[in-house]
């Protein structure tokens, strides 16, 4: 009879956290998950033109190491955009299914990757930080402010 005692409050406690979990809804994805599709398409696109460049541009390719180098470069960064896209998939809990936490973080990172590839083309190796700070538009706080901004309310009307 002693060992039924701390079983049944075991039992009666696990069933009260699940009626308690079951009662309270799951608070939405954070805006991690929308960085992470911004920095997978960032890296999708740099691999892109990284391998495109190393079969057309002969300035990145001086020898047969610089077209192996671009093309394994490029081949890391679609593994690793790869990992972190699913990284970011896991982090979103129930938003899956809901298309802004993919569509403008990956049009954002797009544009990123695009620039960062150009600068790194053209030797400006000063300036190869700065598209980066334009992930901060892939945030879904930054996004609903500007939405905000953009879309007269029935007020200002």
């Amino acid at each position: 009879m002693l060992a039924a005692g701390p079983r049944m409050t075991r039992q009666a406690a696990k069933r009260r956290t699940q009626a308690r979990e079951a009662s309270r809804p799951r608070r939405p994805a954070t805006g991690i998950p929308d960085f992470l599709f911004a920095i997978t398409a960032a890296a999708w696109t740099m691999a892109g033109v990284f391998l495109v460049a190393s079969f057309t541009n002969a300035n990145v390719t001086s020898s047969d190491a610089g077209e192996v180098l671009a093309r394994v470069f490029a081949g890391l960064l679609v593994l690793s955009g790869g990992f972190v896209a699913l990284i970011g998939v896991v982090l979103l809990r129930d938003g899956r299914s809901h298309a802004d936490h993919y569509v403008t973080p990956a049009i954002v990172g797009m544009v990123v990757g695009a620039l960062d590839a150009l600068l790194f083309l053209l030797p400006v190796g000063d300036f190869l930080w700065a598209p980066f700070a334009l992930l901060v538009f892939s945030l879904r706080p930054v996004r609903k402010v500007i939405s905000n901004m953009l879309q007269p309310t029935r007020e200002r009307r």
